[in-house]
């Protein structure tokens, strides 16, 4: 049922995804002007500078400076990881801010600044590379880079889609297997 698959995912690993560079580089000023903005505002509410990436100097912030209930420990101090933070969102304000800085920060850096400098100058393509036996799932997965993990939920997540075109008479297709296991099994 696979096998017929291989050969289409090589034509498209080596047809590869046209970008639209203009458009991530206006995503990645808009981006860094909201960070900025996000980071004046979390100065604003903690009292004074730090570096909001450092799990360390954050914890150190909202634990020990604003006295936020502590959730997890880890062998470095307390967690700041986001399940911690999101219990903790109606505990202060600077939470809210802090979520939206690493969800920026991290389109920024892994896709909208990091797709131009992996895709080839020449054609303003990127080639993926498609598994069909990566997950424990046997769902299909890309990796170098990973594409599927561009959030599409989130209206950010879909600007950072809209970079990704068609050439002129092409389109561009999102398909899913649905219930494949099922329909399998039906026809066993």
């Amino acid at each position: 049922i696979e096998l017929p698959v291989s050969p289409i995912l090589l034509a498209m690993e080596q047809a590869g995804i046209l970008l639209d560079v203009n458009l991530l580089q206006k995503q990645s000023s808009r981006l860094a002007n909201d960070i900025t903005k996000l980071e004046e505002s979390i100065y604003a509410l903690s009292g004074e500078s730090f570096n909001i990436a450092s799990p360390k100097q954050l914890s150190a912030i909202l634990f020990e400076k604003l006295k936020l209930p502590a959730r997890k420990k880890t062998k470095t101090g307390f967690s700041t990881d986001n399940e911690v933070l999101e219990g903790l969102k109606e505990a202060h304000a600077i939470i809210a801010p802090i979520l939206e800085f690493r969800e920026l920060t991290k389109l920024k850096s892994t896709y909208v600044d990091a797709l131009p400098s992996i895709m080839d100058p020449e054609t303003h393509r990127v080639h993926t590379h498609f598994n069909q036996a990566l997950t424990s799932t046997g769902r299909l997965s890309s990796t170098q880079p990973n594409l599927q993990n561009i959030p599409i939920r989130s209206k950010r997540g879909q600007e950072i889609r809209q970079a990704f075109i068609a050439p002129k008479g092409s389109v561009l297709l999102s398909l899913d297997y649905s219930q494949i296991e099922l329909r399998i099994l039906a026809h066993i």
